[in-house]
């Protein structure tokens, strides 16, 4: 080990002892991680709104420094972060300064009662930082922020009762936009009636607010949670929707789908889920349809290959069901794709090489006029250091 990491090691030893030292009695068990990690990406993207000199797209160079600590004890788990994305692009001589921080925590309040909380804010100009698709529909900055409260009780050795609450808020930046915000507090019952079987019951209320437009909606559904392997957990929701916007001739029924397969292993992860449902916020609209699929993967070959792709594709309309059925309508029905995957070799225990690529496909939106065809490729090349 050379001085400067002995340096490093005996700053974070002496951090986390001061802590200790600091902490009560019933918290001598606890530990401090904090984190700092720096990517440096060079990439291309060949979006039509960012060609200059008559050619589409450009180069860009992207450094992503991002600072975190984590905290663990037998009772409290809690994660935090904060990064800076400086967004150089050669071809207009531009640069951004993107922001994205969050924070997750779960607290065992006693034997039968958990808490837990998460929140993450974003004020970006990539599009491809988002984690919700549909929402960057201009090369304006995009503002999201989301929230979710989750409070679980178990009630007897087999049910458990949960509330929660999901907040979700966007604006895009741009002259006359306005920001839209849903509000949803939620019910579930959930019932063990084998090792492998759980039943569940849940009511939803989703509150929409644009532009001083105010809608709601009441959704039952039920529920079914199976474990497929140890690994493995199969997810089922369906229900009813009822949706009452402000103009009570618009109002209506709608069905509530959704199907969710996901597998945690020690050397692949696998997710998938699809489904239709009721969504806001936006940041160009109130209250939409939406049809939705994605999946995932991640493999590790050795300790230092491994690959990851991702696809999503998703629909939507104005609530609760108007030009559902019209699969080529661009006009008044948002449509799009996003496909994307790559490589990762571990060069040492702190530096690893990425390759990415990612397509990014909209056709069409019809809550933003003239949007046209949105469809973008990124080819990227990133540099990943974990200092600690």
């Amino acid at each position: 080990m050379d001085g400067r990491a002995a340096v490093r090691g005996n700053w974070k030893r002496a951090v986390i002892a001061g802590c200790l030292i600091a902490a009560p009695a019933a918290q001598a068990a606890t530990i401090l991680e904090p984190r700092l990690r720096l990517t440096a990406e060079e990439r291309f993207d060949n979006d039509i709104r960012l060609g200059s000199g008559g050619t589409n797209g450009q180069f860009m160079t992207k450094l992503s420094p991002r600072l975190g600590l984590d905290v663990k004890n037998e009772q409290l788990t809690f994660d935090s972060f904060y990064a800076t994305d400086l967004l150089a692009r050669h071809g207009s001589g531009k640069t951004t300064v993107d922001h994205r921080a969050g924070v997750g925590f779960r607290d065992v309040l006693s034997r039968r009662l958990r808490l837990d909380a998460s929140a993450k804010v974003f004020r970006v100009t990539d599009p491809t930082s988002l984690p919700r698709d549909g929402l960057a529909r201009s090369t304006a900055p995009t503002f999201y922020a989301t929230t979710k409260v989750g409070l679980t009780g178990r009630v007897t050795e087999r049910m458990d009762v949960r509330a929660g609450y999901a907040f979700e808020a966007t604006r895009i930046i741009e002259p006359g936009r306005v920001a839209g915000y849903s509000h949803t507090p939620s019910v579930e019952l959930w019932y063990r009636s084998t090792r492998r079987l759980s039943l569940g019951a849940e009511y939803r209320y989703q509150g929409f607010l644009y532009d001083g437009d105010y809608s709601q909606a009441h959704g039952a559904a039920a529920a079914l949670r199976y474990r497929l392997t140890r690994p493995t957990t199969l997810t089922l929701r369906g229900g009813p929707v009822r949706y009452l916007p402000s103009d009570a001739t618009r109002g209506g029924w709608l069905p509530r789908v959704a199907l969710e397969v996901m597998r945690e292993g020690e050397r692949s992860d696998f997710g998938f889920s699809m489904g239709h449902d009721l969504v806001g916020a936006s940041g160009f609209s109130g209250a939409v349809w939406a049809d939705y699929a994605s999946v995932m993967g991640a493999h590790r070959f050795t300790q230092k290959l491994s690959a990851f792709g991702a696809a999503s594709f998703f629909r939507n309309g104005r609530a609760p069901g108007e030009n559902y059925t019209e699969w080529r309508n661009t006009t008044n029905v948002s449509q799009g794709y996003a496909v994307g995957g790559g490589v990762e070799y571990r060069l040492s225990r702190k530096l690893a090489l990425q390759g990415a690529f990612d397509r990014i496909a909209q056709v069409g939106a019809a809550d933003v006029a003239g949007a046209g065809d949105l469809t973008r490729n990124v080819f990227a090349l990133r540099l990943v250091m974990t200092a600690w």
